[in-house]
């Protein structure tokens, strides 16, 4: 088994799948495109402060030394066979300009922290899930220090063996969320060890620990793909069916997850035709209500004519083993395959070292699509906590779709 290793590792691969993913059909759609990500953070509560952000700030400053080394390349080749040889010889020579494309401020009266990144969309794409792990390990390390890796290892494992014998098939999803690099690795040790014949862990999100660990790398369309489609094509209606026919241009019976809640799910279904459906073997949902958005899947595949046996339904939002125990149960009653990502509760599922009987806080936090091609990008979701973007955009947002809510 593979040493655990204490700090982040200085790779390119320390990064979601999905983000390389995008990266890729950016380059190929809109390549001279220049957008705007702004960091929200959900809960105000949370702060941080001089120690946490000067931390921060020189971290940012190192991604300028990461690059993808010639072992990296290879794995990619191998592990990730869509990725095409003009994206990888991009990805060789990519490198990071946080110096130019990273502005970052911190409100010490408020402890507030603001952060923006800015350029070319198919460059920047990359900075979002490296900058919440080290903004989420900032706060860990000088604002909310009552905390240690005791118990840890057996608290995954019971959770890994749990989701296993009750037959969920689930990836690990905990980047952007951990608590420390050192605990998505303590995670991963533990998760690969699992072995059942039903359920077990598909894979991971990141990149560099599927290498380490042996497992595939994994992951689907994030919310930006959409919601950046929305604003240059100037919109919401037609946004997801767009957004997924261009994804399958790129990739073509290959990671066909369909991701459905950027602007509601009534939303994506009235877009989500026979042909669609019958190219996405799988939805992903990401916010609202999990069971009525499976019974919801269901109805519309049946509507469709097609065999619930042979889609999936992807479950990703604010999961525990018992929450996704739950609907796997309800799955198989209607008859279609489900799978889980699990992320905060995997790698940010702690309990005070003051008082182990009290559970300690994960952040909630994010890194947005604010503007891109000079316009402005907003999410809708199934959740009215997770709207995003600009207030008056919102609003012609839902003005336009009206008629779906």
């Amino acid at each position: 088994m593979p040493a655990i290793e204490e700090y982040a590792p200085a790779s390119i691969l320390d990064q979601d799948l999905y983000k390389f993913c995008m990266q890729q059909a950016v380059l190929q759609h809109y390549p001279a495109v220049d957008a705007e990500y702004r960091f929200v953070n959900r809960d105000p509560s949370i702060q941080f402060n001089r120690e946490a952000f000067e931390w921060l700030q020189e971290r940012i400053s190192g991604m300028a030394e990461l690059r993808a080394t010639s072992n990296d390349l290879d794995y990619l080749r191998s592990a990730c066979p869509f990725f095409s040889a003009e994206y990888i010889a991009y990805l060789s020579e990519f490198r990071y300009n946080p110096s130019t494309e990273v502005a970052c401020s911190l409100d010490e009266d408020l402890g507030s922290l603001s952060l923006r990144v800015s350029g070319n969309w198919n460059r920047i794409i990359l900075y979002e899930v490296p900058l919440l792990a080290m903004i989420a390990e900032a706060h860990y390390r000088f604002v909310d220090v009552d905390w240690n890796y005791e118990g840890q290892r057996a608290k995954i494992a019971a959770k890994g063996e749990m989701l296993a014998r009750a037959g969920c098939k689930f990836a690990e999803f905990g980047t952007r969320r951990r608590r420390s690099f050192m605990t998505q690795d303590i995670v991963m040790s533990e998760l690969s060890q699992i072995k059942s014949s039903g359920g077990g862990i598909a894979g991971t999100s990141n990149v560099y620990l599927a290498r380490k660990y042996g497992v595939p790398p994994v992951g689907t369309i994030g919310h930006e793909w959409i919601m950046g489609i929305a604003a240059l094509e100037n919109t919401y209606k037609s946004a997801d069916r767009l957004a997924l026919l261009k994804w399958q241009q790129t990739y073509g019976s290959r990671l066909t997850v369909a991701l459905a809640d950027t602007f509601g799910t009534r939303v994506f279904f009235a877009s989500f035709d026979r042909e669609l459906a019958g190219t996405y073997n799988s939805v992903r949902h990401d916010s609202g209500d999990p069971l009525a958005f499976a019974q919801a899947v269901c109805e519309h595949y049946t509507e469709l004519g097609m065999d619930l046996s042979t889609k999936r339904i992807v479950f990703s939002d604010s999961l525990t083993p018992e929450i996704a125990i739950g609907i796997k149960s309800k799955c198989d009653s209607y008859g279609i395959g489900c799978s889980f990502g699990i992320g905060t509760n995997f790698t940010n599922d702690f309990n005070l070292a003051s008082n182990p009987a009290q559970a300690g806080t994960a952040l909630n936090i994010v890194i947005k699509l604010f503007r891109c091609g000079g316009k402005p990008c907003v999410k809708l979701s199934d959740d009215r906590t997770k709207y995003t973007g600009d207030v008056d955009e919102v609003k012609r947002a839902q003005s336009e779709l009206a008629e779906f809510y």
